[in-house]
């Protein structure tokens, strides 16, 4: 399927064409009635529609003037919605051209020997009153923004992974889609839960959580890749689909709020067209709402898979706030519940500092390191950690310095020498001042002992 708009071509126009296998012009003729197929019927198990409104309304919001042309079995059918004829006539009249009257359409060579071309003019409203460069840069974004969309709400159809299996090629001016997965099933790290079933009416429903990978876990390519397409924090939750379609995502239906640390959590759930009514459905199709049989279960179930994603989004600092670790900062919990930091006096980096202070100072020394403790920038570290946390770094930015850091912090701790290398290296490591690559550390450890 492709996708046409030529941003600086007047007038400005919009074309879908598909190479399907087309209508004949009965088919063509319902398919331009509004309302055309009750929601109350039966549909096959991968019909994407409904009310039978999709095509007409999407395009009316869009532009006044809608053409069909479709081809199947040899046979060329045309049929055009014109709404400022509409007004004009005061009458619901479909016009239903002949091939030699739709020959000028741009894009018909596009059309194969089987298929159809949907083509938006009049378009009133995604220029939006803008000329010359000022709508070229407007069209280039907003088609930038329909590729994203389309490859996250049709990704399952790109990658093949629906009931029938057949991928969809999507091109957006002749630049293909790529899928993109919202659960990063492609990386390693990432945790896919047990899947559970659950049955209304005949009908199954599907609900498999994944907890997403810390961001520790993935390369600085594959962090910007998802953090330029999807934000964590916001599009954590349930990720409804029908029949394969992605109808609404990033929401836990109340259930639990939204926060940093479940921002790993996903679940994804299928259900058929045939539970539309129990999802209420609107026509946009982009809300969805569970029934209360489904409530009760994913209730449980994102209960369970918010505590994972709390272990995996914290477990990285707790483990650097082991206490065989020795580091700087005692983190601790009160009986209210709230949670301090404060630098730890016992560590030995902090005691060298007070030592080889004069002793008259040794109260300023240990008041400069409290107010240190008390100053730290929580709300700034919180809003850039949740923004990028891949661009949060406190340690040295080349080897050179990493060297010079531990080399400094050896005439502090250990100035003659009396410590075992690997015992010096795990106290540079809990200082953090050297980053946290232990291997790197211990080898400019022996370098500095064996010097």
């Amino acid at each position: 399927m492709d996708i046409w708009c030529a941003v600086d071509v007047e007038p400005l126009a919009l074309a879908v064409v598909d190479d399907g296998h087309g209508m004949t012009e009965d088919e063509l003729i319902a398919a331009m009635r509004p309302g055309s197929t009750s929601p109350m019927e039966t549909r096959d198990a991968g019909d994407l529609g409904r009310f039978g409104l999709g095509l007409k309304t999407a395009s009316f919001s869009q532009g006044r003037r809608l053409t069909v042309v479709t081809r199947k079995d040899g046979t060329t059918s045309a049929a055009i919605w014109d709404l400022d004829e509409l007004a004009e006539q005061d009458d619901w009249v479909l016009s239903l051209p002949e091939p030699d009257d739709i020959r000028h359409l741009p894009w018909l060579e596009m059309l194969g020997e089987t298929g159809t071309l949907v083509l938006l003019e009049k378009l009133d409203r995604l220029a939006e009153d803008t000329d010359g460069e000022a709508r070229s840069d407007l069209l280039s974004a907003k088609l930038v923004g329909l590729q994203r969309h389309l490859s996250l709400v049709f990704h399952r159809f790109i990658d093949g992974d629906t009931a029938d299996r057949r991928k969809l090629k999507l091109r957006v001016n002749g630049i293909a889609v790529e899928a993109f997965d919202p659960f990063c099933r492609g990386q390693a790290a990432t945790q896919e839960l047990p899947v559970e079933r659950m049955s209304i009416g005949g009908e199954t429903i599907e609900i498999r959580p994944y907890i997403l990978p810390h961001h520790s876990k993935l390369s600085p390519q594959t962090w910007r890749y998802y953090k330029d397409r999807s934000d964590f924090l916001s599009n954590q939750g349930a990720y409804v689909y029908r029949n394969g379609r992605l109808m609404a995502w990033g929401d836990w239906f109340r259930m639990i709020p939204k926060g940093e640390a479940t921002k790993l959590a996903r679940v994804r759930i299928d259900f058929p067209s045939a539970l539309d009514a129990l999802w209420t459905i609107d026509i946009k199709k982009s809300r969805a709402h569970p029934p209360p049989a489904v409530r009760a279960r994913f209730k449980r179930i994102i209960e369970r898979i918010a505590g994972r994603s709390v272990r995996v989004h914290r477990g990285r600092g707790e483990r650097m706030l082991q206490a065989d670790a020795s580091p700087v900062w005692i983190r601790t919990v009160g009986r209210d519940g709230i949670i301090s930091y404060a630098p730890d006096f016992d560590h030995p980096l902090l005691q060298a500092a007070i030592a080889g202070a004069d002793p008259e100072n040794e109260g300023a020394v240990r008041a400069a390191l409290s107010a240190l403790g008390a100053a730290l920038p929580v709300d700034a570290l919180y809003a850039d950690f949740a923004d990028d946390p891949k661009r949060v770094s406190l340690t040295p930015d080349s080897a050179d310095k990493q060297r010079e850091v531990i080399a400094e912090l050896k005439s502090v701790l250990d100035p003659d020498s009396e410590m075992e290398p690997r015992e010096f290296a795990r106290l540079v490591l809990s200082t953090g001042l050297a980053g946290r690559n232990i291997e790197v550390i211990e080898a400019v450890a022996l370098e500095l002992y064996a010097a």
